[in-house]
């Protein structure tokens, strides 16, 4: 299965932004990659100690940073994510919300 044109369009417009850095409520958080399914993306929280990964038997094994995935579209309303509205450069919040009004209003007429 293909993905959806927003998913693509989400993608390109925001794979150039990983690394950013951006604060929201009171974590320093990093765009770490962007993933089609969904459209997704993974933060990571630069500033939170990374914690033990167990192995199969719970023995201590690695420390791994948190990771958090959330999706690029906001659950409630017809906008992007709360978290990503408040990481996004401007232009680029502005790109991606009219991707995301497009899409909503069927106004995208690719297959």
């Amino acid at each position: 299965m293909s993905p959806s044109p927003l998913a693509e369009e989400a993608v390109r417009l925001l794979q150039p932004l990983i690394g950013i850095r951006g604060r929201h409520a009171g974590q320093t958080l990093e765009l770490v990659e962007v993933l089609e399914d969904g459209p997704m993306v993974a933060l990571l929280d630069a500033r939170a100690s990374p914690r033990i990964q167990t192995n199969q038997f719970g023995d201590p094994l690695t420390r791994q940073a948190r990771v958090i995935t959330i999706p690029v579209l906001s659950e409630i309303e017809a906008d992007a994510h709360p978290v990503l509205r408040s990481l996004l450069p401007d232009a680029v919040l502005g790109e991606l919300r009219a991707l995301i009004h497009a899409h909503h209003n069927g106004s995208d007429s690719r297959p």
